[in-house]
């Protein structure tokens, strides 16, 4: 139960949700279907790095998208 919790899980989720936001992006036609394929290859995320980008921000959402 505590790994639902963590904040690994809670930042996979985000990540998970704004790859997601790529894919309505696509069929909109906002986005090309490659540029879309290449955020989903490559977009991942550091716990420790959000940490130290909130420290400074003071914002979580925005610490997050700034690391990913």
């Amino acid at each position: 139960m505590a790994a639902v919790w963590n904040l690994e899980s809670k930042f996979q989720k985000w990540l998970d949700i704004e790859l997601a936001a790529c894919e309505a992006h696509v069929t909109l036609g906002n986005i090309q279907k490659d540029d879309c394929d290449h955020i989903k290859k490559t977009a991942n995320f550091n716990v420790e790095r959000i940490n130290e980008i909130e420290s400074e921000i003071h914002h979580d959402v925005i610490a997050f998208l700034t690391c990913v």
